[in-house]
């Protein structure tokens, strides 16, 4: 069987940009991605510390280090400075992969600069 796990969060960031004016997705600097080890347009839950929404869209790049931008319709839900957490799932086989494995978490300051990446142990 095949059990969907968290693979990696991104720790509150702040949106920089919230644009209506675009189809849709979440921008993201390369720090955090390539820290991450998201895909360009691998699907993401973003969960809105500030007001409690959620919604799944897709990643691309952004343009600027520390710029994370909410997109298209997305920009209704998420304003310029409301804190959020990226989070994305994988699917494991739940005799081999699932027992040993630690997702990722990802740590970044107030301007969305990486700060580390480990392992999410408890």
């Amino acid at each position: 069987m095949l059990l969907q796990l968290l693979r990696v969060k991104i720790q509150q960031l702040i949106v920089t940009e919230s644009s209506e004016s675009y189809p849709g997705s979440i921008a993201l600097p390369d720090d955090l991605l390539e820290a991450s080890g998201l895909k360009l347009f691998e699907q993401v839950h973003i969960n809105n510390l500030t007001n409690g929404n959620r919604i799944v869209t897709y990643v691309v790049r952004s343009n600027k280090p520390g710029y994370v931008s909410l997109n298209g319709a997305a920009s209704k839900l998420f304003n310029k400075g409301d804190k959020i957490h990226v989070l994305a799932f994988g699917y494991f086989n739940d005799q081999e992969e699932a027992p040993d494995f630690e997702p990722t978490i990802v740590y970044a300051d107030k301007e969305n600069k990486l700060i580390e990446a480990k392992n999410y142990t408890f």
